[in-house]
């Protein structure tokens, strides 16, 4: 049985950026469903996550970007999980939150625009959000995903891992050396952490949007392993 792909969105966009990986995924014959969260706090983004995996029969390779990560870090030691596919993703330990992690960001480095909050919220700041986010998408789609951000809460920002799914769960990382959300340098560090079997790509933190075919290229890889692992 091939396994189910599952994707699961990060911070200040949602589900509908996967429309380019879904495709790639699809026309490959794997059933691929996508994960709607609210992104107000971590404990609701993953028991969402959790209901999605309810309803799959057989393996699951389950994937974030960016926050993502984090969702799928606390979602993924669900049952039916088999492999973790972080895509330019924070991956945080037991008791680490996504902004526990941006506290370790090199100081020298490029920052998230992120504007102080408003009424417990987090936007990216407009003007800053194609060069910081979507450097390598047109000008045009990025002003739609700058004015079209999704809301994202503090206690999805600050919310901490209970148990960390890549300890458990074999890990793939795509890690994106032109990141201006996720320094490179933050990227390689969790990534040689989880242990995961990396891939290294030029390209934006909107890679999933940008370059959908190389992402769905790893999210194969792993799928290809699980598929393996389950067959001997």
């Amino acid at each position: 049985m091939s396994a189910t792909i599952v994707l699961v969105h990060g911070g200040f966009v949602d589900g509908a950026g996967w429309r380019g990986v879904y495709d790639e995924l699809r026309a490959d014959g794997y059933d691929v469903r996508v994960v709607q969260n609210p992104t107000k706090s971590l404990a609701d983004d993953a028991a969402t996550t959790r209901d999605v995996l309810d309803a799959v029969d057989g393996p699951v390779v389950l994937v974030g970007h960016s926050y993502g990560g984090a969702v799928i870090t606390e979602a993924g030691t669900h049952d039916a999980v088999a492999a973790l596919v972080y895509i330019t993703a924070f991956a945080p330990d037991q008791g680490e939150s996504v902004n526990s992690l941006i506290g370790t960001f090199p100081p020298e480095g490029p920052q998230p625009p992120i504007l102080p909050p408003v009424n417990g919220y987090l936007f990216l700041d407009r003007t800053k959000f194609h060069d910081s986010f979507a450097g390598d998408v047109t000008a045009e789609e990025a002003a739609f995903m700058a004015d079209s951000q999704v809301p994202w809460g503090l206690d999805a920002l600050g919310g901490t891992i209970t148990e960390a799914a890549w300890r458990v769960k074999p890990s793939w990382y795509l890690h994106v050396s032109d990141d201006r959300m996720i320094p490179p340098a933050a990227q390689a560090s969790m990534a040689e952490r989880t242990g995961a079997t990396v891939v290294q790509t030029p390209g934006s933190h909107a890679i999933y949007v940008s370059q959908p075919k190389v992402v769905a290229d790893l999210i194969r890889a792993a799928a290809a392993k699980v598929a393996a692992s389950e067959a001997a």
